[in-house]
């Protein structure tokens, strides 16, 4: 495949909700620009970009996936991103590898939670927006209220510059704001006519519309609009494409993905309008503590990679050149690994399917296989290391589970093969607990993890999950002193001798420690070599607890007193000491229970509110307000993490998928009563059967 010049590359990443059919869109722009003979689909599994098995299984995309077309000799690289937020690191990702997004709506769903978080990506990347509201042939599309929606809930700088002809199942074209001509579509073929004369006044209020952001998006505009409160031709053709570089102004368009219809008139848009590689923001590169600007017209290569999967010809990655270009074999350096990358060749993708290339230039996105030490999102140069293309931050996992194999041939796999899997993810964590011992996956979501599961069952690695073990921790409640340490054993020869007594109180839970120790002996009554003994007892006892066998926290231990024998005592003999002292002490102090409580953030369509608020309360969580933002709102609680751990499955059930949240641990509470002595009875049973 021939090299195209920068100036000729587009890079549009297409972001939305789940199910709005953001893939039948992608599928429908390579069909219609004949870059594919047939029109894909994801109900029937004959997508060019959902191809992985678990994304046929779902109906529904859980990875980044690329494709390209050549529209009027552009090249115009599709990146389909998933909807789910459980996947949004892979939308966050492409989007930032991208020079403009195209939001989808759809014309019966407006603007929902997940077109809400899809838009700050595109914001906080700084590329240019654009619109598309799909489905406009379904009954009940209303293209006014998915606008009225988009201005109130994304932005006021949004504004058609696509009217649609007829209406539902009579939906059949367009007319431009622009020009003012029609576009008519019939079995995926485009004619230009005149505007419909029964669309007069809607063409009228539509331009004065368009005229007021052009007018708002430059200075001297804005003056002569004041003045003539009108706009020439002129004037609009001459600002209305850095506004929409800029972002000044959003544009919407419209159409049916289904049916053809809007495809020739959005591509003749990216290729007009939006940016090439050339005229994106730059891209940030951090080189040390300074952060320099990089562009598509530095002559050194420079790139990261957008995604990693796997092929049947092995790892295959994705990756964005910011800058230079690459000849069809040769190699570069990983700035992460600190390693040099060689390949052999380079890939344009449609989906899964692969062409060789003879090179990229600066700003196109290509493909390479079997690279050794290279993974999402390094940063890839011609030869420095160290530095880091600025990205945003990765997401914290909101959904853990603990990861058990099956059998003893599943335990020598389980590590090799989820690390691999977790290695192409960057959203995906994996580690040990250090208070269990358990092996725990971490994701963005239930279904995340759910697929990540599906993926090593395809390893032929067979697991069961389970919730991880909350982290609760005991503490006391009250001062209790002169507790006795006593630790004595004879069994011929030397024997073992050391006792001590403490003092235990309560800290303040905001201490900047959960444990002090204090040396209050006076006379030698225990030699100075042996309090440190004393003092590591204490604290072995408070990791494995004693009421219920959790981490002991915000305790202060003086000793004060203690006796010694000069050949009988030791290091072992006061470490004992200081441990039984420690656990007969914490059984008179009150000791209780605490759980880890988390600010819990939920944002969903309004009709929801009632029903979220009391499913929190449901979880002895306690609201803390609400705010709300178009027909979205967000409700803020802090929740104990017992009641969230399975919350993203909750919320999935209750919105039907309409639901985001984020969750975030904030301080330790007492467990109720009734509950603690639950769990101290469960840990009891648990000790007495091991």
């Amino acid at each position: 495949m021939k090299v195209f010049e920068t100036a000729n590359i587009r890079n549009i990443v297409v972001s939305g909700q789940r199910g709005v059919g953001k893939t039948t869109f992608c599928e429908a722009l390579l069909f219609g620009s004949k870059a594919t003979t047939r029109l894909g689909s994801v109900d029937d599994e004959t997508s060019n970009f959902d191809f992985e098995p678990e994304e046929q299984k779902r109906h529904s995309t859980v990875g980044t996936s690329l494709g390209w077309l050549e529209w009027k000799d552009c090249k115009i690289n599709v990146l389909d991103t998933p909807g789910s937020t459980d996947f949004h690191n892979d939308t966050r990702l492409a989007t930032h590898g991208s020079d403009a997004a195209v939001v989808v709506i759809g014309a019966t769903d407006g603007v929902q939670v997940g077109t809400e978080k899809v838009w700050e990506f595109a914001c906080d990347a700084g590329i240019a927006r654009t619109i598309f509201v799909t489905g406009m042939d379904k009954e009940r599309a209303n293209f006014q209220e998915a606008v009225n929606d988009i201005q109130e809930t994304l932005t006021r700088s949004a504004v058609p510059i696509h009217l649609p002809i007829g209406k539902e199942a009579s939906f059949k074209g367009v007319v431009n704001l622009l020009n003012g001509k029609a576009y008519l579509f019939e079995d995926g073929n485009m004619t230009e006519a005149d505007a419909p004369a029964d669309m007069a006044d809607d063409i009228e209020m539509g331009r004065d519309a368009l005229i007021e952001i052009i007018a708002e998006s430059d200075e001297e505009l804005t003056l002569k609009y004041l003045e003539e409160e009108t706009l020439s031709d002129e004037d609009i053709r001459g600002a209305f494409p850095n506004a929409v570089r800029t972002g000044a102004l959003v544009p919407i368009l419209c159409g049916s993905a289904k049916r053809i219809i809007g495809v020739d008139t959005l591509l003749d848009f990216v290729k007009e309008y939006l940016p090439s590689p050339k005229e994106r923001v730059p891209f940030k590169l951090k080189r040390g503590e300074e952060i320099v600007e990089v562009t598509a017209d530095n002559d050194t290569f420079s790139g990261f990679i957008l995604k990693t999967f796997t092929t049947d010809i092995g790892k295959m990655n994705i990756f964005r050149v910011v800058s230079g270009s690459l000849g069809a074999d040769g190699g570069f350096n990983n700035a992460d690994s600190k390693k040099k990358e060689r390949f052999s060749q380079l890939y344009v993708l449609q989906g899964k399917k692969r062409d060789s290339c003879d090179g990229v230039s600066a700003g196109d996105i290509a493909a390479v296989a079997k690279l050794k030490y290279s993974k999402t999102p390094d940063t890839l140069t011609e030869n420095e290391d160290g530095v880091e293309f600025l990205m945003g931050e990765t997401p914290r996992p909101l959904a853990i589970v603990a990861v058990h194999p099956k059998a003893k041939a599943d335990e020598d796999k389980l590590g090799t093969k989820l690390n691999d899997i977790v290695t192409e993810d960057p959203a995906l964590q994996m580690w040990r607990d250090p208070d269990s011992s358990e092996l725990l996956l971490g994701g963005m979501g239930q279904m995340h993890l759910d697929v990540t599961i599906e993926k090593l069952k395809r390893a032929k690695v067979e697991v069961n999950t389970t919730y991880p073990r909350i982290p609760y921790r005991e503490t006391i409640t009250k001062k209790t002193t002169n507790i006795e340490g006593k630790h004595k054993k004879q069994s011929g020869g030397r024997g073992q001798f050391g006792v001590c007594y403490i003092d235990l109180e309560p800290l303040p839970m905001d201490t900047e420690t959960d444990f002090e120790f204090v040396d209050k002996i006076f006379g030698g009554a225990i030699p100075k070599q042996w309090i440190p003994s004393v003092e590591k007892g204490v604290k072995d006892r408070m990791a494995k607890g004693v009421i219920a066998g959790y981490p002991v926290i915000n305790v202060r231990v003086t000793i004060t007193d203690g006796k010694y024998h000069p050949v009988d005592s030791s290091d072992a003999a006061f470490q004992m000491a200081g441990s039984k002292g420690f656990q007969a002490g914490v059984k008179t102090a009150a000791p209780v229970l605490l759980e880890p409580i988390y600010n819990l953030e939920v944002t969903v369509p309004q009709d929801y509110m009632g029903a979220i608020m009391g499913d929190i309360t449901s979880k002895r969580g306690r609201p803390l307000g609400s705010d709300q933002k178009g027909k979205n709102v967000t409700i803020t609680a802090q929740v104990p993490l017992a009641e969230i751990q399975k919350y993203s499955a909750d919320l999935e059930s209750m919105t039907s998928g309409r639901g985001s949240f984020s969750m975030l641990y904030d301080h330790y509470e007492r467990v109720p009563a009734e509950i603690a002595t639950k769990i101290i009875a469960a840990a009891t049973l648990e000790e007495e059967e091991d």
